[in-house]
């Protein structure tokens, strides 16, 4: 899955924002004879964003989701 990309209209920030999801997820939990609990084979059955505030603003209204680029492209290329 790829990651979702956000932009900051206010300030123009590309690259720190607070995301706040709710996600639902199925787990297996191995608890060791000492108590310590080991989560494995975690599997994420839903998950959607809630919130994206920028981190250098604090704007939370201005943030836009950036279009996924083509396959092969890249924000560094040039």
């Amino acid at each position: 899955m790829a990651a979702t990309r956000y932009r900051c209209t206010n300030c123009g920030n590309l690259t720190r924002f607070d995301v706040v999801t709710d996600r639902r997820t199925r787990a297996f939990h191995h608890y060791s004879v000492g108590g310590a609990l080991s989560v494995e084979d975690e599997q994420v059955l839903s998950e959607s964003v809630v919130e994206v505030t920028c981190r250098w603003c604090g704007h939370g209204r201005a943030v836009e989701v950036l279009a996924d680029e083509p396959d092969g492209a890249s924000a560094d290329a040039g």
